[in-house]
């Protein structure tokens, strides 16, 4: 991911204007860009842009083997990749209750075609999801950071705290042979939580809920289709 760590004090305000508007078009895009991969997928080559049953647009591959005969599955605890480190206005409770949401709503999802195992073996698929990073910007303007350690305002905090604050959680998922590691498939996503009010409003998991609940819905479609 890019990191654009740029100190307020030391820059002036056309500068801050050129950074903005120059990040606003990737950063606009409701898929994630390569550039903003996090690297928690062994393999990114094979993700295709597919829309979802909530009609979002998500980077996604699935192998034509991974159906319920052949397969039971394992499912990983969600974690944070890299592990971030909690700020102002994310705290440890919110990103440990993110992460518990993910794991209800994914196994959910699983279970309605497959048989959900709690040991690797011959025939079962592991998944392995992930929260790869948090983005925060403010409301009909670009990002300037894109950090998996958390919200950090940056350059744009000084010249316009006040304004609406645009909340997006980045996510990924591997799934692969739980005895040969065989990647099996991948999805890479990005969600847009509710608007924070300005910079000191703190992140909770009420700004998230519409999202984890898309989320749930279209995992849900996704391994009920398997069964099809």
């Amino acid at each position: 991911m890019k990191r654009y760590l740029i100190q307020p004090a030391h820059i002036s305000l056309i500068t801050i204007l050129v950074i903005i508007f120059t990040q606003l078009l990737g950063c606009a895009s409701k898929t994630v860009d390569p550039e903003n991969y996090s690297g928690f997928l062994s393999d990114y080559s094979k993700l295709q842009l597919v829309e979802t049953e909530s009609g979002a647009e998500v980077l996604r591959w699935i192998s034509e083997d991974v159906t319920p005969e052949n397969y039971k599955v394992l499912i990983e605890k969600t974690i944070h990749y890299p592990q971030p480190e909690p700020t102002e206005l994310v705290s440890r409770e919110i990103l440990t209750q993110l992460t518990s949401l993910i794991d209800l709503k994914l196994d959910a999802a699983v279970r309605k075609s497959y048989q959900v195992v709690t040991e690797p073996g011959v025939g079962v698929m592991r998944i392995k999801p992930a929260i790869t990073g948090v983005a925060e910007s403010m409301e009909g303007i670009s990002t300037l950071e894109v950090l998996p350690v958390g919200l950090v305002i940056g350059v744009t905090k000084a010249a316009l705290g006040t304004r609406d604050r645009d909340v997006a959680i980045y996510f990924e998922l591997q799934a692969e042979d739980s005895l040969s590691g065989e990647v099996l498939g991948g999805a890479v996503r990005k969600g847009q939580g509710e608007q924070l009010e300005n910079d000191k409003t703190q992140l909770t998991i009420e700004h998230l809920d519409d999202m984890i609940t898309v989320w749930g819905k279209d995992a849900s479609a996704v391994f009920g289709r398997s069964e099809q």
